[in-house]
């Protein structure tokens, strides 16, 4: 069975609304659409069945890339991945390797159920939330179990990744993994109190290893540009863990209303921003589509 059923079969137990479009699973978060698989591929919905996405799954815009290659140097949108581990002798700044070997001396790393993850990980879970500067409500612990839990079926697609300082579970991270091609690393939550004991180095050296020496996947992708909060992680896995930038064209489609919307407030998006902080992602993602 292809990803694309096996995610297909997962989203339907969570009661998570889905569309199939050319053999593509297409699925809903907050107000965007988007396709579920490697990001090395190239998608290539139609404007009709953008509008039909639209009309199913609600939202506001269906985004999507069309693969790697040179049809896409001069796009501004990238993902970023890493497609060969670097052991820790081979990591130019030593400063780096000293913090990679006191991780992996300090810390325990390895592969997890996801009951681990819902009923040890929720300390970590919010303390990371709140350290990062998020205000929004927080899950209680029985939502947070319940929500993890519902991996559980699905390992195969769904794993789990901890490291523990002294049998305490410091850090995790939650991955997709998409047949034997790519591993998408898609949620790490590192305990702001425990970052002396460096679970981070600890556990994307671990994670590296595994999938692209070990399991001899294709790649890791560790995301897209963030446009939505400054953040260090990107920067951190560019200058330890051999990820780079690749380049890919962002296509969007919009819904009339937002569409709409944004030719006309483009000429202001400036002082639009100042008066309301919440739409600078949005009008970041709109200048970097490809048209």
């Amino acid at each position: 069975m292809g990803y694309v059923e096996r995610f297909a079969e997962m989203l339907r137990a969570k009661g998570q609304r889905f569309e199939i479009v050319d053999g593509q699973l297409f699925a809903r978060k907050d107000r965007r659409i988007a396709p579920l698989g490697p990001v090395e591929r190239a998608y290539a919905p139609t404007a009709d069945q953008c509008r039909e996405l639209l009309r199913s799954l609600g939202g506001g815009w269906v985004q999507w890339t069309d693969g790697f290659g040179p049809h896409a140097d001069a796009s501004e949108w990238y993902a970023l991945v890493c497609r060969r581990y670097l052991s820790v002798d081979e990591v130019e700044s030593a400063n780096a390797r000293k913090h990679i070997r006191r991780g992996l001396k300090r810390c325990e790393v390895r592969q997890v159920d996801a009951r681990e993850i819902a009923r040890n990980g929720y300390e970590t879970y919010c303390a990371a939330v709140r350290g990062y500067g998020d205000r929004t409500p927080l899950p209680t612990a029985q939502e947070f179990e319940r929500r993890v839990m519902g991996d559980e079926p699905f390992a195969d697609v769904r794993h789990h990744w901890a490291a523990y300082r002294e049998g305490k579970l410091i850090a995790f991270n939650q991955n997709l993994v998409y047949d034997d091609v790519e591993v998408d690393y898609t949620q790490g939550k590192f305990h702001p109190e425990h970052l002396d004991s460096y679970p981070a180095y600890a556990l994307f050296n671990a994670m590296d290893e595994y999938y692209l020496v070990q399991k001899k996947f294709r790649y890791v992708n560790a995301g897209f540009r963030c446009i939505s909060h400054d953040t260090n992680i990107q920067d951190f896995l560019v200058q330890l863990f051999n990820f780079r930038t690749e380049r890919t064209n962002l296509r969007v489609h919009y819904s009339p209303g937002l569409g709409a919307m944004l030719k006309a407030s483009r000429p202001f998006r400036v002082p639009i921003q100042a008066a309301w902080p919440q739409a600078k992602a949005l009008f970041e993602l709109d200048r970097l589509r490809t048209p």
